[in-house]
């Protein structure tokens, strides 16, 4: 049975629905019906001047689980935090599946 969230440290692929000048809020494609936010200071390394240079709504993007609070319906979420092996692979594996 797939679990409905997922773990800290899992990285999940998902769709950029909403940038905001704060963050990202994304919708986790292997979790249906699960939204994540990236914060801005998990957008880059370094200082991020605009969000839109760095991430885009539509966009597919790999991230890191940092956090899940189920009670809260929330899962913080980091792009920073995902190399460009680890992208490779989970895209990879992500489109096996579907």
């Amino acid at each position: 049975m797939k679990k409905e969230y997922p773990d800290e440290g899992e990285f999940v692929v998902g769709t950029v629905v909403k940038v905001q000048n704060f963050g990202a809020f994304i919708t986790l494609d292997e979790y249906p019906g699960k939204e994540g936010f990236i914060h801005i200071a998990e957008i880059a390394t370094g200082w991020v001047k605009r969000i839109r240079n760095h991430i885009k709504e539509k966009q597919k993007v790999v991230c890191k689980v940092l956090h899940v609070d189920q009670s809260k319906r929330h899962v913080d979420l980091s792009l920073k935090r995902v190399n460009e092996h680890q992208k490779r692979d989970k895209i990879q594996e992500w489109k096996n599946r579907n």
